[in-house]
């Protein structure tokens, strides 16, 4: 996974421009250009592959789904909170640390430039965005997701829900992983416009927005408000037939790829190879546009409803004037 750093007048980095749409959506079909994007995003060393490799650790061996969780307890509901808090104090925290703390990859593959920290800033909580970022995600954002993972366990338990296995179905096992990932592009799509919606942003999703350059915390810096939108995809599991690895990916997809695909880099580089793919480029512009790409790459609502921004300067131009127009009514 070689790759060349690419700059730009407004990016210090930016991928390939214009952004392509995900393969799933080229017409005519390109059946081979879906396997490849599966095989280099699932099956080659990228966050979302490793978040797979986790959940199944997870559901098959650290922490499997049994009958003795039909009875609510202290003591397995503390432990999903103690393993989700360690699992982000390592994806979060070493992200944080190499990129913006010991600074091994510099600006390498990096969006934008500019300091994520420095000078007090009024505007976050203990005046700094680090900070407000860490205490946003450490004490709503992992308590809550790990709320909905307990609330989903106890209904498994409880025969709520009927998981299907790879010897019954194993086409559909192997699908439901991508097809996860596009049912989250809807949802996100779908809340990320309802808290847009002024009075909701003003309460409650500004406290996200306030990063305008984003680093790994700001991916779960979040009001607790907008935690229960974001994590509310994981109710699915309380209908859909699906094995317990499935919630778990789900689980990691937000809470952990919240974080990488806040980081500011496309990659981890290191020895002269980008070695773990994370991007990000598509959510970064949202971050310094705001009003466009509220979905995720996944799936094309944003270009269905106007709302997609490609990357490239003309476009930057067509989201400032709908800006304008929005504002002025």
């Amino acid at each position: 996974m070689s790759t060349n750093q690419r700059k730009s007048s407004t990016w210090n980095h930016a991928p390939e421009l214009p952004l392509q749409s995900m393969p799933y959506w080229y017409w005519p079909p390109r059946p081979w250009a879906v396997l490849r994007w599966l095989f280099e995003n699932f099956l080659q060393v990228s966050d979302r592959a490793l978040f797979l490799v986790y959940s199944f650790v997870i559901a098959f061996w650290l922490m499997p789904f049994v009958p003795a969780e039909a009875a609510l307890s202290w003591d397995w509901a503390t432990l999903v909170l103690l393993r989700n808090m360690v699992a982000v104090l390592m994806v979060v925290g070493g992200l944080h640390i190499w990129f913006y703390g010991i600074d091994v990859q510099g600006n390498v593959l990096r969006f934008d430039a500019r300091p994520i920290t420095g000078r007090k800033n009024a505007l976050f909580l203990f005046g700094y965005q680090t900070w407000d970022n860490m205490f946003h995600t450490l004490v709503y954002g992992v308590a809550i997701a790990s709320g909905f993972e307990i609330a989903i366990r106890w209904a498994y338990a409880n025969g709520w829900t009927m998981p299907l296995s790879f010897s019954e179905s194993p086409v559909w096992f192997v699908l439901l992983f991508p097809l996860l990932t596009l049912l989250q592009g809807i949802h996100f799509y779908l809340i990320h416009r309802l808290i847009h919606w002024p009075p909701l942003y003003r309460h409650v999703h500004s406290v996200h927005h306030r990063n305008v350059n984003v680093g790994p915390w700001s991916g779960l810096s979040m009001h607790p408000v907008e935690h229960l939108f974001y994590f509310s995809s994981l109710l699915n599991f309380f209908v859909l037939p699906a094995h317990p690895v499935y919630m778990m990916f789900l689980l990691h997809w937000q809470m952990l790829g919240a974080p990488t695909g806040h980081s500011g880099y496309e990659a981890v580089f290191a020895r002269n190879k980008a070695r773990i793919l994370i991007g990000g480029f598509f959510h970064q512009l949202h971050h310094r546009y705001y009003e466009c790409n509220y979905g995720s790459p996944e799936f094309p609502l944003d270009k269905w409803f106007g709302t997609y921004h490609d990357g490239t300067e003309e476009m930057t131009a067509v989201i400032r004037d709908r800006k304008r127009r929005m504002h002025a009514k």
